[in-house]
């Protein structure tokens, strides 16, 4: 997918991830980024590199071509008519510009208006794309691109020079962060009808960003809590809170990067050693996604990224030393 009143909401019953819940592991490919995608058909977007690739349990792996004079591309969102988002190079000197693949074939989003680079980063229902790009005399800004429209600048919060767009839902709400006039940045919402909207912080500040969006308007991200305190968080209409998702035991720091319309959301604890994979819910709270699969997998999952509506996640790991993309799916109880 990837709170202040800013948009009509569909509220509908949604089952809560269980305690308890296990999932089977899938090996998707080596090298580094994972997967960073998933859609409702459990078809996954990921990183290898070099060129991001499209894995999919009846079509197979295929990589995703760059523009051409590219040699690069960077996954960004998938959605559930298979349209993908990201960004290729463009030429030998590695600019990069937003680009969208429809059966395969390769689209050039361009820039905002004097822009040298952009990126996309998710993609919804109605193939809007989000992401960022620079422009004539700015700094990255937000977009949307649509097919009608182009692209647009979605601004900055209030004094600010830079901002950037990672989750977009069905309703064409966006979700982000922005630097405001004391170069501090901090998770947003942005609609239509409000603009830009600073979504606060977790107690004792230090900043924050909105790193996905579900489509009841709840957002997950990352808060700053207080000295050297980074925790996720949820922002929620629903509740009408700002909730901390706090720490897997012995870890020191934690950030939610996804989240399904269940409200289960998905991210990494940073642990001395290494990351740990968390998955959350209201009603099991955080759960390190390494004590959920089988026992002697060889697996260490590091960054889960995205969550769909079915529970299934995809990510980074390294198994037997070696970093890997994966996808989990839940094991019927």
């Amino acid at each position: 997918m990837k709170i202040v009143p800013y948009c009509a909401f569909v509220v509908f019953f949604l089952a809560p991830l269980v305690a308890g819940q296990s999932y089977n592991i899938t090996d998707l490919g080596g090298g580094s980024g994972g997967g960073r995608a998933i859609n409702a058909q459990g078809n996954v977007l990921a990183d290898n590199g070099l060129l991001a690739f499209f894995w999919s349990p009846t079509q197979g792996t295929f990589n995703l071509p760059p523009i051409r004079g590219g040699t690069a591309t960077v996954a960004g969102g998938i959605n559930s008519g298979g349209l993908i988002s990201g960004q290729s190079t463009i030429d030998e000197f590695g600019t990069y510009h937003a680009t969208l693949w429809v059966n395969g074939k390769v689209r050039d989003l361009g820039t905002l208006p004097g822009g040298v680079i952009s990126w996309a980063t998710s993609i919804n229902s109605a193939d809007e794309v989000a992401g960022a790009s620079d422009g004539s005399g700015i700094q990255p800004h937000a977009m949307i691109w649509t097919k009608l429209s182009g692209m647009q600048d979605l601004g900055t919060l209030p004094g600010g020079g830079y901002s950037v767009a990672f989750g977009i839902n069905r309703y064409g709400q966006v979700a982000g962060y922005s630097d405001d006039a004391s170069g501090t940045a901090f998770g947003y919402v942005w609609s239509k009808t409000t603009g830009m909207q600073d979504l606060g912080t977790l107690p004792g500040g230090g900043g924050s960003s909105a790193n996905a969006i579900n489509d009841l308007g709840q957002i997950a991200g990352g808060s700053g809590c207080g000295g050297a305190c980074i925790h996720a968080a949820l922002w929620s209409k629903i509740s009408g809170s700002l909730q901390d998702l706090g720490l897997l035991p012995g870890s020191s720091f934690s950030t939610a990067y996804g989240i399904n319309n269940k409200g289960q959301v998905v991210g990494s604890c940073t642990f001395p050693a290494s990351e740990h994979a968390f998955v959350w819910s209201s009603s099991a709270g955080m759960q390190d996604l390494n004590s959920l699969i089988p026992a002697n997998s060889g697996w260490l999952l590091q960054y889960a990224f995205a969550i769909n509506d079915n529970g299934q996640i995809t990510g980074q790991g390294s198994i037997n030393g070696s970093t890997h993309a994966f996808l989990l799916t839940p094991i019927a109880n």
